[in-house]
């Protein structure tokens, strides 16, 4: 079955600018998928600022206040306790895991060596492309 146009339809017209060569990457899907989702750290570093930042804020405030119930300053030392621990393990964690979309980068880049890549040429020109004649 021979595609047909509809004589409203005007050619398409494929113009090319010509370049000196292109490099091409293949790529896993693993590493197609660690590039679309970015780096798993971000999520571990956003969490450790907050946790930190809680956990420095209840201690200024523990520092420079006084507390009439000790049920409040207990609850005070808790928070800045978990907010410090919690905040240094996501600040580590992300410690590990933030280079890995750039070796991810790197290692795809390595693949081709630089200056050396094979040439292709194509001997076809750019112009408009014409229907099948019938």
């Amino acid at each position: 079955m021979e595609p047909k146009f509809p004589s409203e339809e005007k050619p398409l017209r494929v113009r090319r600018g010509r370049v000196d060569s292109v490099d091409l990457y293949e790529i896993k899907e693993n590493e197609l998928d660690l590039l679309e989702s970015g780096s798993p750290g971000g999520i571990y570093l956003n969490f450790s600022i907050f946790l930190l930042s809680v956990a420095v804020t209840t201690i200024v405030s523990l520092c420079t206040s006084t507390f009439k119930s000790p049920k409040i300053e207990v609850a005070f030392i808790i928070i800045s306790v978990v907010g410090l621990l919690g905040g240094v393990l996501l600040l580590l964690l992300w410690w590990r895991t933030h280079r890995s979309v750039n070796e991810v980068i790197k290692r795809i880049r390595s693949r081709i060596p630089p200056d050396q890549g094979a040439v292709c040429s194509l001997e076809s020109e750019p112009g408009p492309v014409e229907p099948p004649q019938k």
